[in-house]
C-alpha cells in the first residue's frame, strides 16, 4: 500500500509540475477515520482532480468535536465503521456542530440498508473506497447543494422575518388609527361646542370673539394632529430646512408670549438670556420644536412653573425647557423619541406620541441634539443644543456657558 501511494504523490506531482499554472481549489477536508493510508488516498484523489485539500484526520468523538468547534470545515469525510466510532455517530456530532457541512462517507460495501440509514441521518453521499474517482464529483454535488440549501434557508428566514415585521406594522397601523381617531374627535367635539354656543346665544362681540379664539385654537390642534399624521404617512418627521439667519432669543421669546396668549398661562418663565444669538436656522421648524416642548411640559405639570432658558455655549447654543411635572423613568428616556413613543398613560395624557419624533428629527436636521434628562416625580429638562458655524455671527452680551 505505501508503494502505491507513493506512486500516486509522484503521479499527482508530475501533473502539478506540468500544469503549475492551474489553479486548485482550496478544500478544508475534515476525514474521521481511523486509517491515516486511507485518508492520504483521499488526499491524492482530490489532489488530481483540482483540489488543494487541507486535511485533518480524526478518529474519536471528542477529536471530531474538537475540530468542528475550532474551524469551519468544507468537507466532512469518514468512514463507516472504526473500532470506537461510527458514521452514525459522527453525523449525530456534525448535525449538533455543522449540520450545513456537507459529509461524504468513504468506505468498503456497506450494503444498500446501511447506506440508506446513512442518507437519511444526513450524509450526502456514500462512495465505496474501491471507486474513488467518483469522490470528486460527488464533492463538489455535495458542496454545491449544501449551499444551495443555506441558501434557500437563508431567503425563507427573511422570508419569515419580513412576514413579521410586516405584521407588526400592520398591528402598529391600526393602533395609530384607532388612537388617532380618538385624538381628532376631542378637538372637534369641542370646536362643535364652541360653534353652536356661539349660533344658539345672544352674546357680545367680546364673548363672541372670545369663543370664537377657543374655536381657533381646536382648529390649530386639528391642523397639528393631521400634520403629524401625514408625517408619519411619509415616514418623514420634517421637509427640507429653509435656512436663513435668525435670532434665536427672539424665536424664543416669541413662542413663550405667544403660547402664554394662546393657552392662557402665566407658568413661562424666560430666565435671563443673550441679548442676541445669531445663526442659520429654520425659524418655523424651531418654532414648531418649541411649541411641542412647551405643550408637554404644560400637559404633564398642570399649573407648576416652567423655566426656558437660551445660552451661547462654546459648542453653540442650547436651548433647555425645565418642568416640574411627573418626570420620566430613565428606561423611557429613549423611547419617548420613538414614533408613538411615550412615557405617561394614554388615558390620561392623550397624544400621538409623535411630537418628540418630530421635534428630534428637525434637531437633527439642523446639525444638532434634543435629549432630555429627568427622574420620576422630579420634572424633566428637554436640551436643545445647535450649532453655530463660522460663517454666522454672535451678538453682543453673550458669555461662553
Amino acid at each position: 500500500m505505501g508503494r502505491w501511494i507513493r506512486r500516486q504523490e509522484k503521479k499527482v506531482s508530475g501533473q502539478t509540475g506540468s500544469q503549475h499554472e492551474e489553479k486548485f481549489t482550496p478544500l478544508a477536508l475534515l476525514s474521521v477515520d481511523d486509517s491515516s493510508d486511507d485518508v492520504e488516498l483521499i488526499r491524492l484523489q482530490l489532489a488530481r482532480n483540482g483540489f488543494d485539500p487541507d486535511v485533518r484526520r480524526v478518529q474519536t468523538s471528542d477529536e471530531m468535536e474538537r475540530a468542528l468547534r475550532e474551524r469551519s470545515w468544507d468537507v466532512i469525510s469518514m468512514d463507516y465503521a472504526m473500532p470506537s466510532f461510527d458514521a452514525l455517530a459522527a453525523l449525530g456530532i456534525r448535525a449538533e456542530l455543522a449540520a450545513d457541512t456537507p459529509v461524504i462517507v468513504v468506505s468498503g460495501h456497506i450494503g444498500e440498508t446501511a447506506a440508506v440509514s446513512l442518507l437519511k441521518a444526513g450524509a450526502d453521499d456514500y462512495i465505496p473506497k474501491h471507486n474513488l474517482a467518483r469522490l470528486a464529483p460527488a464533492l463538489r454535488r455535495a458542496i454545491r447543494d449544501s449551499a444551495e440549501r443555506q441558501a434557500r434557508r437563508r431567503v425563507e428566514e427573511e422570508r419569515a422575518l419580513l412576514l413579521t415585521e410586516l405584521a407588526r406594522a400592520l398591528q402598529v397601523r391600526d393602533e395609530f388609527l384607532v388612537l388617532a381617531s380618538h385624538e381628532l374627535r376631542t378637538p372637534l367635539a369641542a370646536l362643535r361646542l364652541h360653534l353652536e354656543s356661539v349660533r344658539r346665544s345672544n352674546l357680545g362681540p367680546q364673548e363672541v370673539d372670545e369663543k370664537l379664539g377657543r374655536a381657533d385654537a381646536q382648529i390649530d390642534r386639528i391642523a397639528r394632529l393631521v400634520g403629524d399624521m401625514i408625517a408619519v404617512a411619509k415616514l418623514q418627521p420634517s421637509e427640507r430646512l429653509s435656512l436663513a439667519e435668525e435670532d434665536l432669543v427672539s424665536i424664543v421669546r416669541g413662542v413663550v408670549k405667544r403660547f402664554s396668549e394662546e393657552h392662557r398661562t402665566s407658568d413661562l418663565v424666560v430666565n435671563p438670556t443673550p441679548e442676541r444669538l445669531l445663526g442659520r436656522w429654520d425659524r418655523l421648524k424651531l418654532e414648531d420644536v418649541l411649541d411641542r416642548l412647551l405643550a408637554n411640559a404644560i400637559k404633564y405639570g398642570p399649573g407648576q412653573p416652567v423655566e426656558i432658558r437660551v445660552e451661547r455655549r462654546r459648542t453653540g447654543a442650547r436651548i433647555s425647557v425645565t418642568d416640574q411635572g411627573i418626570g420620566i423613568a430613565p428606561a423611557d428616556q429613549a423611547r419617548i423619541f420613538e414614533r408613538f413613543g411615550r412615557a405617561g398613560p394614554v388615558r390620561n395624557y392623550g397624544g400621538l406620541g409623535l411630537g418628540l419624533w418630530i421635534a428630534r428629527a428637525v434637531i437633527e436636521a439642523h446639525g444638532g441634539t434634543l435629549m432630555v434628562s429627568s427622574e420620576l416625580g422630579q420634572g424633566a429638562t428637554f436640551a436643545i443644543d445647535l450649532p453655530i458655524g463660522p460663517e454666522t455671527s454672535v451678538g453682543a452680551g453673550q458669555a461662553d456657558g
